[in-house]
């Protein structure tokens, strides 16, 4: 039987959510989760959102604290042991966390009062984009060690001042070349584990032009490999409802095996003389050439 694009969503859900039961009480590692599911760990957190609409740690946070509810339906009444089962080691913030999901304490909860709200194992997913049809550009590309900086950003719309700042540092270093000769690049180093990391490291650099410069910079590997490359057209803080759109429309309908390896954004024009609508990214995923 041919899996639909609905069934996957639900496979996902329904995968993600049992070993979460089944580890309540520890702290969920991505590597494990990904390894589960088989999905590709760096990609796991977006592939999730694709299909479901829900970030991960939401997810988790949920499944856990209806867990917990069960325990407390079905006579476990002693608060600090069902907090432990499902990984607080504080009851007074399991308290909080449950109240915040279920609009009742525990308490409550054992004097008869129920939530009314969905059973996470049953939610059904946000969104599903399935009327978009979209199709990469294959590219096969040599390894390239990519010059430039890195810096830390704690939200997706600090990356946009960092980003900012060591682009400027890496101008004024830069052979006078013109933009399009620079080949500027930007890499989201980190795992996407949304609601886990408090911030996140960004690679920006030229793919030419700071070669006098290389014993003071530091370097990005561009893997060597085949790669599926889309292109992003608008403002570079709106990238992620592209990468979104990808990861929906053309991964998961087509049962797409990313690498481990990060998504590098190579930008077309320069946003300093370009409305922000008007601008160009190309997107680069790395591609299991095996799975295809």
């Amino acid at each position: 039987m041919i899996e639909t694009f609905s069934n996957k969503n639900a496979k996902i859900i329904s995968q993600v959510g049992q070993y979460i039961y089944n580890h309540s009480d520890k702290t969920i590692s991505l590597d494990d989760l990904a390894s589960y599911t088989g999905f590709s760990k760096y990609h796991f957190n977006r592939i999730f959102f694709a299909a479901t609409g829900y970030q991960l740690g939401e997810f988790i946070q949920r499944h856990k604290l209806e867990k917990a509810l069960h325990l407390i339906k079905q006579g476990n009444h002693n608060i600090i042991d069902v907090a432990m089962s499902v990984g607080y080691d504080s009851p007074s913030s399991f308290s909080r966390a449950f109240k915040k999901n279920f609009s009742v304490t525990p308490s409550d909860v054992i004097q008869g009062k129920l939530p009314s709200n969905e059973r996470a194992g049953s939610l059904k997913p946000k969104k599903i984009l399935t009327d978009q049809k979209i199709e990469p550009v294959w590219k096969t590309l040599p390894e390239q060690k990519i010059l430039g900086l890195y810096g830390k950003g704690f939200n997706e719309q600090s990356f946009s001042v960092v980003a900012g700042k060591l682009y400027g540092q890496l101008a004024t270093m830069a052979e006078p070349l013109n933009y399009t000769q620079l080949q500027p690049i930007g890499v989201s180093v980190d795992n996407p584990w949304a609601g886990e990391q408090t911030e996140s490291r960004f690679f920006a650099g030229f793919v030419e032009g700071l070669s006098a410069h290389s014993e003071k910079l530091a370097f990005f590997k561009w893997r060597g490999g085949r790669w599926a490359c889309f292109t992003h057209t608008g403002p570079h803080y709106c990238m992620w409802q592209t990468i979104s759109q990808v990861y929906a429309q053309w991964v998961l309908p087509n049962n797409i095996k990313l690498k481990d390896q990060q998504i590098v954004q190579l930008y077309l024009n320069n946003p300093m003389d370009t409305d922000p609508e008007a601008l160009k990214t190309e997107l680069y995923f790395a591609v299991d050439d095996g799975a295809l």
